[in-house]
C-alpha cells in the first residue's frame, strides 16, 4: 500500500552567469553577468508572504505601504510579482467529479478552488485574454479527460515554435494544492498579459492525474493511483480489498494493528512511531484504515487503481518494484500524452507542482551516485534557482536539493527527471505544501536541512519533527486525530488516527494563499531570462580576390543557459552558415554544434574560408530549442 510520505524548497536581479561549457562575455571576469537592461515592471513586494490572510479578512482601512529595500548595484529590478489568487473552502465531493452546488460560472476564480469539473468555465474565463488556446490531450485511464491550455503574449512566431514553460499540477495524484498552484499561477499571469515576453509559450495541465486526484479528494485514498484495475494480491480479484472509513468520520486515515513482530513502535511523542527495537513491546504494523474485506489476513492489499503516474516515465521506471510504475514506460494515457507534447514542443522549462516538502527540488530521483542527477555542471543553475525560489517565495531553502532529497525517499521513474535527461530541459519539482510555507513564532522549521538522524529523545525524523512543531505552534495541535481503539475483525488490537487530509499532504484552507505566494513571480521570471542568442560577425573578416575568410561567434544575452542535461542533441546550440549560388565553401563546416552556452556567455570563435563574388550576400544562423533564431547578414 502506498502512502504519501511526510518529507521536508525576482530571479534576484538577473541569474548569475554558470561556468562551464563556455567562456564569459568580452570584458567579463568570469564573477557573473553584465546587468540586462531593466525591466519596464517597478520593483515591488510579494502580495502574500508569511502571515498573508484573505482579503476579505484583512482591515479595511488603508495603510502606508512597506518601504522596499533598494535594488543591490549590478542588479535588476525584480519582476514584478503577479498577484496570487485567494481561495475558499473547496467543496467535498464523495466521487471526486461531483460539481459544487454553486455555478463554477458564478465563482470567482481569484476566491475559489477549482476542480476538473469547473475546467470548461475556467477555460472560458481564461480566453477572455484573447490569448489561450484549448488543447487536446485525451482522457485518463477512468475517462477523464486531461485538460490543458497554451498561451502567450502576442508575437511573430506561433506559440508551437516557441520556447514552452510547462506547468504540470498534481502528477503525484494526490497534492491538490498542486494543480491549484497551476490554475493560480495562470490566471495571474494572465491578468498582467504586458509582463509576459513575446517570444516564450506556457503550456498548462493543471490535473495532470485527473484519476487520482478524484479518489484523494473524496476521503483520501488511493495514494495517487490512477483508474487502471490491478490484482495487487495476487488472487484472481481486482480492487476487491479497499480501504474503509471504519468509524464512520468521513476519513480514512490509518490504522495500527497490533503485532508481535510488527516493525513500528511509539515514539517519545505517542502521536508518531519510530521504528521498533528488539524485545520491545507493543508493536504494530501500518496500514490504512480498513477492515479485511477478502477474508485472507491481510488489510487493505488491493485497493482500487494502480498506477503511480509520476513513477511510470522512462528514466528510472525499471526501479520501482511491483505493479506502481505501470507494465511499462508510458504505459498509461496521461504519461504518454504529456511525453507527446513534451516531444513536440520546443520545450525549455518543466515545473511539476506537487509535493508536501515546500522546496524547490532539482533532478534527481534515482538512488546511487551511478544515476545521479542533474550533472555537475548544471548545478550552480539550481543552485542559483533555489535562491531565486526562496526570495520570491518568502521560504527557506539555504542549499540546492535533489528531487529524493526532498522527497525524504528515491523518487523514480519521474516526470522531472526525464524532461531532464531526454530532453535537456531545466525540469523542477515545486512543493507547494511543506513546514517550511507557514513559519511559527519561532520562526521557519529547517528540518530539511539538519542531520537526517532521529533525536535520541524523541526517536522521530526530522520531517515529522519538523511537521509536530508545526501543527502544535501554528494549529494548536488541530489536525491530528489522537489514536483510538477500534474494534476489528481477527485481530487483538488496532487503532485508528493519523494526520487528517487536509494537514501535511495539502494545506490547510487558510494557509493555501501562502502556499501559491511567490509562485506566479518565479514563473513568469523564468519566462523573461529564457536564453536569447545573438551571432556576432568579428571586423577582422578579410577578402582577397574572390577569397574571403568570415569569423563569428554566438553569445547568449538572456541569463539563464541555453541549454541543460546529458541530452545536449536536443537542447544544443547550433550555428549555421547559408552560401548562395555562386559560392563555394573552401574550408569549415556548413553547421556546427556548440553545445550549451551559459548565462550571458559566449562561444567559441568559427571561421569559413570561401570563394564569394562581392556582391555575395550570406546569412548566419544560430538557433537553439530554448532560443529564437538569431539571423546575421554578411558580405564578405
Amino acid at each position: 500500500m502506498h502512502f504519501p510520505k511526510l518529507t521536508g524548497a525576482l530571479l534576484c536581479g538577473l541569474l548569475m552567469a554558470v561556468p562551464g561549457r563556455a567562456q564569459e562575455p568580452d570584458g567579463g571576469t568570469g564573477d557573473g553577468p553584465q546587468p540586462e537592461p531593466a525591466s519596464p515592471e517597478p520593483a515591488t513586494q510579494d502580495p502574500g508572504g508569511p502571515g498573508a490572510q484573505d482579503p476579505a479578512a484583512q482591515d479595511p482601512a488603508p495603510k502606508d505601504p512597506a518601504p522596499k529595500e533598494p535594488v543591490p548595484a549590478g542588479q535588476e529590478p525584480a519582476a514584478q510579482e503577479p498577484a496570487t489568487p485567494a481561495v475558499t473552502a473547496p467543496p467535498v465531493s464523495t466521487d471526486g467529479d461531483t460539481p459544487s452546488a454553486a455555478p463554477s460560472a458564478a465563482r470567482d476564480p481569484s476566491k475559489a478552488y477549482f476542480f476538473l469539473e469547473d475546467k470548461d468555465a475556467l477555460f472560458a474565463r481564461w480566453s477572455a485574454s484573447g490569448l489561450v488556446e484549448r488543447l487536446e490531450l485525451g482522457t485518463s485511464t477512468g475517462g477523464r479527460e486531461l485538460f490543458g491550455v497554451q498561451f502567450g503574449a502576442s508575437g511573430p512566431r506561433p506559440l508551437a515554435e516557441r520556447a514552452t514553460i510547462f506547468l504540470i499540477g498534481g502528477l503525484d495524484g494526490v497534492s491538490l494544492s498542486g494543480s491549484q498552484a497551476v490554475i493560480a499561477t495562470v490566471s495571474a499571469l494572465l491578468e498582467s498579459p504586458d509582463t509576459l515576453p513575446a517570444d516564450a509559450a506556457f503550456v498548462a495541465v493543471p490535473w495532470a492525474n485527473a484519476d487520482g486526484l478524484a479518489r484523494w479528494r473524496s476521503l483520501g485514498t488511493g495514494g495517487g493511483k490512477n483508474d487502471r484495475a490491478i490484482d495487487d494480491d495476487g488472487d484472481g480479484k481486482l480492487d476487491e480489498d479497499p480501504p474503509d472509513d471504519l468509524d464512520k468520520n468521513d476519513m480514512i486515515l490509518e490504522m495500527l494493528i497490533e503485532d508481535r513482530t510488527g516493525p513500528w513502535a511509539h515514539a517519545g511523542d505517542p502521536r508518531f512511531l519510530r521504528p521498533a527495537r528488539e524485545g520491545e513491546a507493543p508493536r504494530y504494523r501500518r496500514v490504512r484504515e480498513g477492515a479485511d474485506d477478502d477474508g485472507d489476513g491481510e488489510f487493505n492489499e488491493d485497493g482500487p487503481g494502480g498506477v503511480l503516474l509520476d513513477h511510470n516515465f522512462p528514466i528510472g521506471w525499471e526501479d520501482v518494484r511491483g505493479s506502481e510504475s505501470g507494465p511499462w514506460p508510458l504505459s498509461e494515457p496521461d504519461t504518454d500524452a504529456l511525453a507527446k507534447l513534451l516531444l513536440a514542443r520546443r520545450t525549455a522549462v518543466v515545473l511539476v507542482f506537487q509535493g508536501n516538502h515546500g522546496l524547490l527540488a532539482s533532478p534527481g530521483g534515482r538512488a546511487g551516485s551511478l544515476h545521479a542527477l542533474p550533472m555537475k555542471e548544471d548545478e550552480p543553475t539550481y543552485r542559483r534557482l533555489s535562491e531565486v525560489f526562496a526570495t520570491h517565495t518568502q521560504r527557506l531553502q539555504p542549499r540546492a536539493v535533489t528531487l529524493s532529497e526532498a522527497r525524504g525517499e528515491p523518487w523514480p521513474g519521474s516526470l522531472v527527471d526525464w524532461a531532464y535527461a531526454a530532453l535537456g530541459a531545466l525540469s523542477m519539482e515545486v512543493g507547494v505544501w511543506g513546514p517550511v510555507v507557514q513559519p511559527s513564532a519561532r520562526g521557519p522549521v529547517d528540518a530539511f536541512f539538519r542531520d537526517s538522524e532521529p533525536p535520541p529523545s524523541s526517536g522521530i525524523t526530522p520531517v515529522e519533527e519538523a511537521w509536530a512543531r508545526w501543527l502544535d505552534e501554528t494549529r494548536g495541535g488541530i489536525g491530528f486525530l489522537d489514536w483510538q481503539p477500534i474494534e476489528l475483525a481477527g485481530v487483538p488490537s488496532a487503532r485508528v488516527g493519523g494526520w487528517e487530509r487536509d494537514t501535511v499532504v495539502n494545506p490547510p484552507l487558510d494557509v493555501l494563499p501562502q502556499a501559491l505566494n511567490g509562485l506566479a513571480g518565479f514563473t513568469l521570471d523564468l519566462a523573461r531570462n529564457l536564453p536569447r542568442l545573438d551571432v556576432e560577425v568579428l571586423r577582422d573578416t578579410k577578402r582577397d580576390g574572390r577569397v574571403c575568410v568570415i569569423k563569428a561567434r554566438v553569445k547568449n544575452l538572456g541569463t539563464l543557459p541555453s541549454g541543460v542535461g546529458p541530452g545536449a542533441q536536443t537542447s544544443s546550440v547550433r550555428l549555421r552558415l547559408e552560401i548562395t549560388p555562386g559560392v563555394t565553401l573552401l574550408a569549415g563546416q556548413l553547421e556546427v554544434v556548440i553545445g550549451h552556452l551559459p548565462g550571458r556567455g559566449v562561444s567559441s570563435e568559427f571561421s569559413w574560408l570561401l570563394s564569394a563574388p562581392e556582391n555575395a550576400v550570406l546569412r548566419i544562423v544560430a538557433e537553439s530549442a530554448w532560443s529564437p533564431p538569431s539571423v546575421r547578414e554578411v558580405r564578405p
